[in-house]
């Protein structure tokens, strides 16, 4: 009896540390032919499994660490995140443990706290939150070490902010003792905002779980897959750095179109406006671009992988600012469809699609042979 049941609570908390999946929002599900790999690459136990024709989870090797969560750009993958919040002086401090540190609480512990990545980080940073206390044990004698862990997002997220004119994420340094201390005192609901214990037994505890479903941004679903540019402060600089970039070159374009349809964050996309001027364009009032839009590009490679000329490249951490591609829209002599062709791609005099151009226009069809 005492083995089955056993057993049972193995079984369940295997399926509990099981990271969430959201098989819409992975661009393996958006796009055949993408070359993601980036939840194989980030798991430390070699639990995630891609071949030709499948991606797949080993639940018996996973161990719920959670590191492929800030590695996925499309935010197809979560684990609960506990949001403990506190009033340490004048601050406003997120706590978290991982479940190595030897701290046995109820909430507030992390399998790791590598599982908190850029997109995490800046939903805790727009909530109010500038300072994290951490307790965790020796992380590079763990064999889940990471070198681009939380530390590493961290670095890369407060040039960021400084870039932006705007206060860096601190982390805390104390001990154990003084993080129990801490998590122990009263909750903390929102600035300025407290339950003390005694409301709390009196029904307060009520209106701070309701609170707290509301204030909570890390669980969330409609803020998993937000692009982490969104989530950045606004600059008044014209041209500042975003986590990814993409970048079109206009020579190596085809005018295909297919990384435009395909971007499933509007990084990419069409732009048409009426032209009122008169000149090169009069016969043509309807003027056409591609917009490139850094804050919304996630870097989840869809248009690299469509792309047949390589002109697109996704840089990361890349100082870029929005661009239009000004765009000829022609009809194809051959087939009658429209394509599209960059206005300074040296073949934007081209009349055939890049269908027909492959083609041999000058051979006859039908033929009556003897």
């Amino acid at each position: 009896m005492n083995n089955t049941k056993g057993h049972l609570i193995d079984s369940i908390t295997q399926e509990f540390r099981l990271p969430e999946i959201d098989a819409d929002a992975c661009v393996h599900t958006l796009c055949n032919d993408v070359d993601c790999h980036a939840c194989v690459d980030a798991c430390p136990t070699q639990a995630w499994v891609l071949d030709d024709e499948t991606l797949g989870l080993d639940i018996e090797a996973c161990d719920g660490c959670g590191h492929c969560v800030p590695a996925c750009p499309s935010g197809a993958l979560h684990v609960h995140f506990p949001w403990v919040t506190r009033q340490l002086g004048v601050r406003m401090v997120a706590l978290f443990a991982c479940d190595k540190s030897g701290i046995k609480e109820s909430s507030g512990i992390l399998p790791c706290i590598h599982a908190l990545g850029l997109r995490q980080l800046l939903q805790i940073y727009n909530s109010g939150i500038e300072h994290l206390l951490l307790a965790t044990a020796e992380c590079k004698d763990c064999s889940r070490h990471t070198s681009k862990g939380l530390y590493h997002h961290l670095e890369e997220l407060n040039h960021l902010l400084l870039e932006r004119n705007k206060s860096p994420i601190i982390v805390m340094q104390r001990s154990n003792k003084v993080w129990k201390k801490i998590f122990r005192t009263d909750e903390t609901i929102s600035r300025g905002t407290q339950v003390s214990r005694r409301n709390f037994l009196q029904g307060g505890g009520q209106r701070l779980r309701q609170q707290l479903v509301i204030i909570d941004p890390l669980n969330l679903a409609e803020f998993q897959t937000i692009p982490p540019g969104q989530l950045l402060p606004d600059s008044g600089e014209d041209e500042v750095h975003w986590p990814w970039a993409p970048e079109l070159d206009e020579q190596k374009c085809n005018g295909c179109d297919a990384c435009m349809k395909l971007c499933p964050t509007d990084a990419l996309n069409f732009f048409q406006s009426h032209n009122d001027s008169e000149g090169m364009y009069e016969l043509n009032p309807t003027l056409i671009s591609y917009e490139l839009n850094p804050k919304s590009c996630t870097g989840c490679g869809i248009c690299t992988s469509v792309c047949d000329s390589e002109a697109i490249t996704i840089h990361n951490w890349s100082l870029s600012a929005s661009k239009s591609i000004n765009l000829f829209e022609k009809d194809c002599v051959a087939c009658g469809n429209t394509f599209h062709k960059p206005q300074q791609n040296s073949q934007s005099d081209e009349v055939y699609c890049r269908i027909c151009q492959h083609h041999n226009h000058n051979s006859n069809l039908y033929q009556i042979l003897d």
